[in-house]
């Protein structure tokens, strides 16, 4: 089973509440020891001793129920629960003398209370656990009213009620945000394996595509066996493969990492076309090493459809630098039987190759197409956009 970061969260949140119980459960029991003796001489004892053995199987049973499922008590419970200390704090009316049902573990209610706020984490609902809050200070309240004499014990009493109505909210926000964190986390590994994965299927087909396409040349043309520019692409393509199954880098397509250079070495490789290079006015433009790659790479995509669909007689490569210096232009013009831009779906090569990788370095690609005239694909990138 995958990692979870919610479902740790969950745990964490639920490991809170149990300890939260236990530790509840822990300071009753001194109490409950010293007033074992003088049980029978209250006024209502078997009312306080069920009121001890409630709260205590409460205590113990909704922590064990946390710990074994690992998750903090759900709706029903947490209803119960607070039901139970509402009942609690009105029946401490008859059994808790006056004078203990503050500041000590006798009158243990205010405690279970306070217990019961902390592990409201599993309602959701807002209105749902002010309500249930909401109904703990009330009956608080009732609890604590009679013992208020004088302004000491207002302010006792007050400070009580607050110490619930501060913690409870602060544990339930709290155990809110863990889990929302947790639940972020989680959908942001599943976003990064999504990309991941996108990316990786991006990169097989990046690693295949014109190797496919030079294999193809290979087993169709006839000349290939004579055609040493087919196969030194070939090679090329071959050894871009082997990289990506290898998980190493692409080699370098080639040395020139200038515009004017990168596009004649392209344009080279494919002398069997009817192909015509001028790119004299882009010899003062300078490409990063992957912007000089990733160029190639579509430039030679761009040359093999032609090579494969134009039926083109005449092609002509053009690179040059912005008049004001502020940018570069590729253009690739064909006068082959074009196709239809708005009817036809771009191919991997297009769409990944050229468009897309393209893209990453703020190169904007146009492609325009009139059949039986031709096709034209511009290569833009505006000054100070360049990706090093």
């Amino acid at each position: 089973m995958p990692h979870s970061t919610r479902a740790a969260a969950v745990r964490l949140v639920a490991f809170f509440v149990a300890g939260m119980r236990l530790a509840t459960l822990a300071q009753m029991a001194p109490s409950l020891l010293a007033a074992m003796p003088a049980l029978p001489r209250v006024d209502h004892p078997w009312l306080t001793g069920a009121s001890w053995i409630l709260a205590t199987v409460m205590l113990v049973a909704v922590a064990a129920l946390t710990v074994v499922t690992r998750r903090p008590p759900a709706v029903p419970y947490a209803v119960l629960d607070v039901a139970v200390a509402v009942a609690l704090l009105v029946v401490g009316l008859w059994t808790v003398p006056v004078e203990l049902r503050t500041g000590t573990w006798v009158g243990f209610q205010l405690g279970y209370a306070l217990c019961v706020s902390c592990g409201l984490s599993a309602v959701r609902s807002r209105w749902l656990w002010m309500f249930l809050l909401a109904s703990l200070a009330i009956a608080e309240v009732v609890y604590i009213a009679p013992t208020v004499s004088d302004l000491t014990d207002l302010t006792l009493a007050v400070s009580t009620c607050l110490t619930l109505l501060v913690l409870g909210p602060l544990a339930w926000f709290g155990c809110q945000t863990i889990v929302r964190i947790g639940t972020e986390a989680d959908e942001a590994r599943r976003y990064a394996a999504a990309a991941a994965k996108a990316e990786e299927e991006r990169r097989a087909r990046l690693a295949i595509h014109n190797g496919t396409a030079m294999m193809r040349l290979l087993v169709e043309t006839d000349a290939a066996d004579g055609n040493g520019a087919l196969r030194s692409q070939a090679e090329v393509e071959l050894n871009r493969m082997r990289a990506y199954l290898s998980g190493q880098t692409p080699p370098p397509v080639g040395d020139a990492t200038n515009l004017a250079a990168v596009v004649t070495a392209v344009g080279a490789e494919f002398d069997d076309l009817p192909i015509t290079v001028v790119a004299d006015l882009a010899q003062d433009v300078s490409l990063t090493r992957d912007l000089a790659d990733d160029l190639a790479a579509a430039l030679r995509s761009l040359l093999l459809n032609v090579r494969q669909h134009a039926q083109a007689g005449r092609v002509v490569l053009h690179a040059a630098e912005d008049e004001d210096g502020a940018g570069w232009e590729v253009t690739l013009h064909d006068d082959g039987i074009g196709f239809d831009t708005a009817a036809t779906e771009l191919g991997v090569g297009l769409r990944e190759v050229v468009v897309e990788q393209l893209a990453r370095s703020s190169v904007e690609v146009r492609i325009s197409s009139i059949r039986d005239l031709g096709t034209t694909v511009t290569l833009t990138q505006a000054s100070g956009v360049e990706v090093s």
